[in-house]
């Protein structure tokens, strides 16, 4: 069985900040270099509107607090956030603050491209995050980011699909789908389609590490606690990738929603265009149904195997090296991450805090509320091997190996044992 976090530990561990306190800390004067007078700021944040609106009410308020002070809020490019932001950091244009995934920040506090928070950040600034989310921030060199919020998948679908299917979701976490039962409920709602059955949540060539709760839920895992020695080449990670594999192969998946191929959007729309019955995604994508008849879609819970799991999903804000008023940008940071405005954000934009004091009381959330609550029981069962492999420095090489093999597999391009050798032979090497 993989080991996760039983729900009161997450309720327990899962957030952020000083509990109680509204507004952003005051910050200790920068004592490296990259401090100026500038009172304008970008930030940099994924292509999501309600995000967008509510990064730019945060943006408003603060600078009504700071008089001078200017904050434009940009949209990060979709595709290899990778390449488009190493880019900027070598030119020396990266945003001053940049949102980016608990997977992708190893590499980029482990190379410079990040700026060290610890001196601008009072002493106990991280009590109120839950350890295993501040953990992901910290490296051995110190804090260079502040966990915003968390996410994770479930299952969604359009009710009247199911219907004709003559399939009942299930209502509790621990009566999920098991493979073989979403394998069948899968063939039954492609009949009713005349299409395809579902789509998983990928969003591109960074995303691979989305497939890995298939791995971990099945018993697997893709290095071992020493996260050096890979370990999926055993029969645990061979019948995992032969799964997925199988949902292209029995066209229950559609071609287009490989780790490459997809873009932003791209699973949401073929849920949205009613192309596939089911979604296997995160919450905040509920952002994305406003197309979709009122009370024509639900959710219910991941599928599992010998145990469940989930994506660990979620976001940090962090300071680039390119911001030339540091003591600013880390100031507006702790702002946006506060309390206050964590509840606020979440609430209104459909994810879960990582702040103790804000997974202790309920959310009134804007929408979806009961949808919202699976979710919060879902997140629950994200392994927590898995946690720490993701966000482990090296992660960034082991992502992309993953994407590189597991897209090869799901295109009909090499079988699934050839896949996880190939993982575990360029793993080793990538972390030799």
């Amino acid at each position: 069985m993989t080991p996760s976090i039983d729900r009161r530990k997450f309720l327990r561990l899962s957030a952020a900040g000083l509990a109680g306190v509204a507004a952003g800390p005051a910050l200790a004067a920068c004592g490296s270099g990259g401090s100026g007078d500038s009172k304008e700021l970008v930030l940099s944040t994924w292509n999501l509107p309600e995000d967008i609106k509510t990064y730019t009410k945060f943006a408003q308020d603060y600078a009504a607090a700071h008089p001078g002070v200017k904050i434009t809020v940009n949209v990060t490019p979709s595709g290899d956030f990778g390449q488009w932001f190493s880019t900027q950091l070598a030119a020396d244009t990266a945003p001053d603050i940049i949102r980016m995934t608990y997977q992708a920040y190893g590499r980029y506090a482990g190379n410079g491209g990040l700026v060290k928070l610890d001196e601008h950040l009072p002493a106990g600034y991280g009590d109120d995050f839950a350890p295993s989310f501040w953990q992901a921030v910290r490296t051995d060199k110190g804090v260079f980011g502040v966990p915003q919020h968390t996410d994770t998948f479930a299952l969604y679908y359009h009710k009247d699909i199911l219907e004709k299917a003559g399939l009942t979701p299930p209502t509790e976490l621990a009566k999920a789908w098991t493979w073989d039962e979403f394998r069948d409920a899968a063939r039954k709602v492609k009949g009713v389609t005349g299409k395809y059955a579902f789509a998983y949540g990928f969003q591109g060539v960074n995303t691979a590490y989305r497939w890995l709760p298939i791995l971990y839920m099945h018993g697997g895992k893709l290095l071992e606690d020493d996260l050096k020695t890979p370990a999926i080449n055993n029969d645990r990670g061979i019948e995992a990738i032969e799964f997925s594999r199988s949902w292209y192969a029995d066209g229950l998946v559609p071609a287009g929603d490989t780790i490459k191929a997809t873009q932003d959007g791209t699973a949401d729309q073929l849920f949205t265009s009613r192309t596939v019955g089911m979604l296997i995604h995160g919450d905040w994508i509920m952002q994305q149904f406003g197309s979709l008849p009122a009370g024509s879609w639900d959710a219910t819970y991941m599928i599992r195997s010998t145990s469940a799991a989930s994506d660990l999903g979620g976001n940090v804000l962090a300071v680039t090296r390119s911001a030339k008023n540091r003591e600013l940008a880390a100031d507006f940071v702790a702002f946006v991450c506060n309390q206050e405005n964590m509840k606020s954000f979440c609430e209104r934009d459909l994810f879960l805090p990582v702040r103790k004091s804000l997974l202790a009381q309920p959310l009134q959330f804007a929408a979806n509320a009961p949808v919202m609550q699976k979710f919060v029981q879902q997140a629950a069962t994200v392994p927590e091997a898995m946690v720490r492999v993701e966000t482990s420095p090296k992660f960034d090489p082991v992502n992309q190996v993953l994407g590189d093999e597991l897209d090869l597999c799901f295109t009909g391009q090499q079988d699934a044992a050839t896949t996880a050798r190939k993982i575990s032979d360029r793993i080793a090497r990538a972390l030799a």
